[in-house]
Parts: C-alpha cells; sequence; structure tokens
C-alpha cells in the first residue's frame, strides 16, 4: 500500500461522515446536489433514491462508496430524510441503523461482502447557509454494535459467501453515547474544500473476545484461568476509587491447546476541534504525496482513557493494560509539515508475559511528546521541535527488589524531560524520498537549541540548555557552540550504588574522578556545573579542558 493510499479511507470517510449531517444548502434538493457533488471531489461515490415530498426530500439507500485497493468500503443509510424549514435552515433525520459493506476483498478463500450493522438513536442535525458557505450542527444520543460467532448472519456481523470455517468463536461489542458536532464548510473555491468544526463523545467503549482450539464459545467458561476483556465502566458512575487503575493482569492457563484472547478499551469525555483543506477532484488512491493545497489541523482531550488486552496459548501468556486520568493529542499533517503531540495524566501501565520474566507496573504523574518537523524541500532552512515529558515516573517494588533488595536507592520518582528547536535544510521531499536511489543524506541539521534537558533519578538532577550551529555540507555534522550543564547529588547517588554493591569501588573512584576533572564545583553541597564548548574544526572543551 502506498504511503497515502491508507488515507483514502480517513479523508472520503471524513467527508461523507460530516456530511452524512453535514454537506447541506437551504433547500432540501440543492443539499442533496451539494452532498452528492462534494462525495464525487473527495473521492468517493454517492447514490440514493431520492422522493420529493411536501416540505423537502426522502432519501432511501444512501450509499457512500469508497474504494480501497481492489476492494471497496461502503456506508450505507437506509433512509435519510431532509426537511425544509421556514426560518430557511434544513432538519436533517435518518433511520436508526446504518451499516457498513465490504466487498472485491482480494483473498481466494474471502466473503464477497462483509457488512456491519450498527444501530443509532436520538440522530438530529440542523444545516443551515448556502452552496458556499454551510453550517451544520448535529448529535446522536448513541451508536451501538454487537456481535458474536453464535449469532453471525443473523445480527449485526454478516458475510456472504467465503470460507467461515476457521472464524473463531468471539463476541465484540463498541457503543458510543453523547455525539455531537458543529461545523462550518467553504465551498467558494471550486479547487478547495475548507472546514472548520468542533465535535465531541461523552463516551466510547470497545470490547472483543475470542478462543479456538477447543475454546467454549463466548459466555461459556472454556478456562477458568482466561480472564475476558473487563466491560468498561460507564462514564459518570461512581467508582471504588476517584483515580483509576489499569486492569490488573491475569494470569492465562494455556488449557487443551487453546487461544484465547481479549481486548477492551474505553474513553471518556472526548472534545476536539479540526480544519481541513482539501484540493477537490484529487484520486486518493493513487497519490504518492500530499498535494498543494491539502492540509489537516485538529487538537483532542479526553478525561480518561483505558486499554487492556491479554492473549493466551499453548506457548504463552501476554497481559497488558494501560490507563490515565485523562490527556491529549495534538496532529497537522500538509505538503509541508507533520506535526504530533500527545500527553497525558496519571498514566498507569501493566504488563507481563512474553518475553518479560515477570510482572512489571510502571505510572507516571504526567507524560508527554511531541514532533513538529518539515516534510518538503524548501530554499530556505525549515523550523523543526522535539519534546518529550515524563515526571512522576516510579516502577513497582518488585522491579526495585530485583536491582536492590536492600532499599538502599532512593525511591523518589524520576523525571526524564527535554525540548528541542532549531532548523532543517531538507534537499528532498521525504513523502517521495526512496533510499534505493539516494546518494546523500536528504537534510541537514543548520542549528539546534536545547530550551530545556532535565534528567533526575535516585535523588541525583542534572539539567542543561544549549544552543549549536552547523556549517553546510559537512558529512558528519560538528557543532559550533555551548551547552551547559548542572549535576547535583551525583557524589551522593555514586556512594550509595557503591555501599549497595552495585558500584564496584574502582568505578567508583573513577566516575568521582570524571566528576573533578570536567567539572566544577556549584553553589550548594555536592553540585556542580560544566561548560561544554565545540568551537570550529571539532574541538571540544569543558570548563576549558580539552575533551577533543
Amino acid at each position: 500500500m502506498t504511503k497515502l493510499k491508507s488515507l483514502s479511507l480517513s479523508l472520503s470517510s471524513v467527508a461523507l461522515l460530516a456530511a452524512t449531517p453535514a454537506f447541506a444548502d437551504i433547500t432540501a434538493e440543492e443539499l442533496w446536489s451539494v452532498w452528492q457533488t462534494q462525495a464525487t471531489n473527495t473521492g468517493s461515490t454517492l447514490t440514493g433514491q431520492a422522493t420529493q415530498t411536501d416540505d423537502g426530500l426522502v432519501i432511501t439507500d444512501v450509499t457512500n462508496m469508497v474504494p480501497i485497493e481492489e476492494a471497496m468500503l461502503a456506508t450505507v443509510i437506509p433512509e435519510f430524510t431532509m426537511t425544509n424549514n421556514a426560518d430557511g435552515t434544513v432538519s436533517l433525520s435518518m433511520s436508526d441503523t446504518l451499516y457498513y459493506s465490504i466487498t472485491g476483498i482480494p483473498e481466494p478463500d474471502a466473503p464477497d461482502e462483509i457488512r456491519f450493522v450498527f444501530a443509532q438513536t436520538g440522530f438530529s442535525g440542523t444545516a443551515s447557509g448556502d452552496a458556499q458557505n454551510l453550517l451544520v450542527e448535529s448529535s446522536i444520543d448513541e451508536l451501538s454494535f454487537e456481535a458474536s460467532s453464535e449469532s453471525m448472519n443473523a445480527g449485526s456481523l454478516q458475510f456472504t459467501g467465503g470460507d467461515l470455517s476457521d472464524l473463531p468463536n468471539f463476541d465484540a461489542s463498541i457503543l458510543v453515547t453523547g455525539l455531537s458536532s458543529s461545523s462550518t464548510y467553504d465551498f467558494s473555491n471550486p479547487e478547495i474544500l475548507g472546514l472548520d468544526g468542533t465535535g465531541g463523545i461523552a463516551s466510547f467503549s470497545l470490547t472483543f473476545n475470542a478462543s479456538e482450539g477447543g475454546g467454549a464459545a463466548p459466555g461459556q467458561d472454556a478456562n477458568p484461568g482466561f480472564s475476558p476483556a473487563p466491560q468498561p465502566q460507564a462514564p459518570g458512575k461512581a467508582g471504588p476509587t476517584s483515580q483509576p487503575v489499569a486492569p490488573t493482569p491475569q494470569p492465562l492457563q494455556a488449557m487443551g491447546g487453546n487461544e484465547e484472547m481479549s481486548l477492551s478499551i474505553a474513553l471518556a469525555d472526548l472534545t476536539a476541534d479540526a480544519s481541513v483543506t482539501m484540493p477537490v477532484g484529487i484520486d486518493w488512491t493513487v497519490v504518492e504525496a500530499y498535494p498543494a493545497g491539502f492540509a489537516i489541523n485538529g487538537d483532542m482531550s479526553y478525561s480518561m482513557a483505558d486499554v487492556a488486552f491479554a492473549f493466551q496459548d499453548d506457548y504463552e501468556d501476554i497481559d497488558f493494560s494501560t490507563s490515565n486520568q485523562g490527556g491529549t493529542i495534538g496532529f497537522g499533517m500538509s505538503e509541508d509539515n507533520l506535526r504530533y503531540a500527545l500527553t497525558g495524566q496519571n498514566v498507569q501501565l501493566n504488563i507481563s508475559g512474553g518475553d518479560i520474566p515477570f510482572p512489571v507496573s510502571i505510572s507516571a504523574d504526567t507524560t508527554g511528546f511531541g514532533i513538529d518537523m518539515p516534510l518538503s524541500a524548501q530554499g530556505q532552512p525549515s523550523p523543526f521541535a522535539a519534546s518529550m515529558n515524563y515526571r512522576g515516573l516510579s516502577v513497582d517494588e518488585g522491579l526495585w527488589g530485583m536491582i536492590d533488595p536492600t532499599g538502599a536507592i532512593p525511591r523518589t520518582p524520576a523525571t526524564v524531560v527535554f525540548d528541542i528547536t532549531g532548523t532543517l535544510q531538507l534537499f528532498q521531499d521525504l513523502m517521495m524520498m526512496d533510499p534505493m536511489t539516494m546518494t546523500g543524506p536528504p537534510g541537514e541539521i543548520r542549528d539546534l537549541t536545547i530550551n530545556n534537558l532535565q534528567v533526575s533519578v535516585a535523588g541525583a538532577e542534572l539539567i542543561g540548555s544549549g544552543d549549536l550551529d552547523f556549517t553546510p555540507g559537512q558529512i558528519i555534522p560538528m557543532p559550533v557552540g555551548q551547552v551547559d550543564l548542572s549535576l547535583t547529588g551525583a557524589n551522593t547517588l555514586i556512594g550509595t550504588l557503591s555501599n549497595a554493591g552495585l558500584l564496584p569501588p574502582q568505578q567508583a573512584g573513577m566516575a568521582r574522578g570524571m566528576l573533578g576533572m570536567f567539572a566544577i564545583p556549584g553553589a550548594s553541597p555536592d553540585s556542580y556545573n560544566s561548560t561544554i564548548e565545540f568551537g570550529p574544526g571539532g574541538s571540544i572543551t569543558a570548563n576549558g579542558v580539552p575533551l577533543q
């Protein structure tokens, strides 16, 4: 699959799903026409049987088809109603079911069609404006999907044709509540589609359990040691504590050749805003790079997230779970730039099995990661940024006990933070780069600023900052500039490690000697400062002492 073929589904589906209550005009007839036109402009095909009513349109079998390689994804709404209002707006309503159909899967034994049927309650929408500028507001009380191997082809999951003999016993469910959106569409430019919107979800939950190789059907106790995915607690309901705790992994007992798996995901109070500009008439299934005029930027936040996964067979048991008390996700893509940012609060991670010889539990008060980087070649250097922020990082005593059974090392939560910015000169578009034909690096770093460096562990802390420049045309980048470092608690930590038998006396002495050579004492006890200078020609000094 090409780099952007995977975006075809996402981009077209965004356009359709936003349009499903969205593309509207001052009358129902114009709404249907605009809807069809914009679906075509975003790479899909929209059909339906429209019937004129006294106050609008009723459209049956509304079908939006999106090609994905050789396969086809269709979104089908059995009935969609557009009602003209006296104030010039259009009210929107739809049937209580909709489904997704996948056909053309290029595998010999694949079904001719797979259909996923969703139920919805409480949908309502209103569209206003004209054919060039539209405001659409909509909401859904609940969207749900439930399926199992016992009810297959008679419920929400249906197969036509194909060999289904290898399908495992399974049950699956998806529940989304409190969906809402408000979107403004700009069709004034015939070559570019514009969208600005906000939306939210009160709660999202997904569960999936499967077993095969002698396992019982879902709902039966095929393996007393197997812990199926827990049902997420409904948001707003009181739990045993105010702080969410990641589900504790439970060992799975392999029995009789069984293979069993469970997965659960829960999310609450999601809010999002996004802006999109998209060229019309683009065949997203064949393009290899983001086209001119394409850009998407968005930010999301949520109040809790919870994921649990377990797998077992005759050879291994794997349990993984993670949770947090909220976080944010930021993203941006265009022909020139890529941005991604992720944060979490009160994060908990539990993992056992696989290649890990003992259960591990890790927690953090805050976590964060961010990157902002250029993608296309430019005549001038382009800015970039990268950051990582982990504070209050702790591991369980079981892991500490293996490293330091006497408890000599302070269990103080660790901190790892860095924040850098700078500029890059790209010579090639990264999305079009072919490693097989490259004759040199795709770009060069021009300058780097260390805004913040902080590493704190076991009572010792390193803090740093600096500015570095790089000369163009160097095969091996050699910086010119200065980095300032300060270190506290190092001697104390060296003594603790030595007394605990974790650092041999000779190595402890060498570490203290290095501190004396390349750092100078600070103003407070057990503190050191060092200025590392990088000179032209590759020279490096620490407080004037040559290192190279």
